[in-house]
């Protein structure tokens, strides 16, 4: 079989695993506190939770905005499951914005079309999810400025987005958004 990725594990890895598993805190301890505080320096974050998934996080996220039953969730056509599911696990509605065909992002122009469209019918989004696609960063101040003109919270998945920028800020620096989701699934931009 072809995989579809490869990991990178070196001996430094596996040694920091092993020490965690050899230490008097395996689900607490100061491993965890330690690689938040990183992502925080990395991305110029206030705030890091660590969680199993990039899945979980955009449910946790979802959930802490408030998302629930008779609510909607926008995001992009082009994504993995998660940027939809976690929608449809508080019982949202989850509909689907057209991307740009030049970079794969989310398209500003449709998106705004849309949000014209869904205020005229009283059936704006709760949040809209968008997505960082190939390590390739969205459009964040127009995202941004619209999803405040609209009353909409703006979640970002990073998911393949570690490491990127947006007009020299990290992303990851909740700057232009209320919450950004990272992955460290192997198959993930790192």
């Amino acid at each position: 079989m072809i995989p579809y990725g490869r990991q990178d594990i070196t001996d430094e890895d596996i040694d920091a695993v092993r020490k965690v598993l050899q230490s008097d805190f395996l689900t607490q301890g100061s491993a965890l506190p330690e690689f938040e505080n990183s992502i925080c320096d990395y991305t110029q974050a206030r705030h890091a939770i660590g969680v199993n998934s990039g899945t979980s996080a955009l449910h946790l996220a979802c959930r802490a905005m408030g998302l629930s039953k008779g609510d909607i969730l926008w995001t992009s056509a082009i994504t993995f499951a998660s940027s939809a599911n976690c929608g449809l696990f508080c019982d949202a509605r989850v509909d689907f914005i057209d991307i740009d065909p030049e970079d794969w992002n989310l398209s500003i122009e449709k998106l705004e079309c849309k949000l014209k469209l869904a205020e005229s019918k009283n059936k704006l989004p709760k949040i809209i999810v968008i997505v960082h696609f190939a390590g390739l960063s969205c459009h964040l101040q127009a995202m941004h400025d619209l999803c405040k003109k609209y009353g909409i919270y703006l979640i970002e998945d990073a998911c393949h987005a570690l490491g990127a920028k947006y007009n020299s800020e990290p992303i990851g620096s909740c700057k232009f958004s209320d919450v950004v989701t990272f992955s460290f699934h192997p198959v993930k931009s790192i």
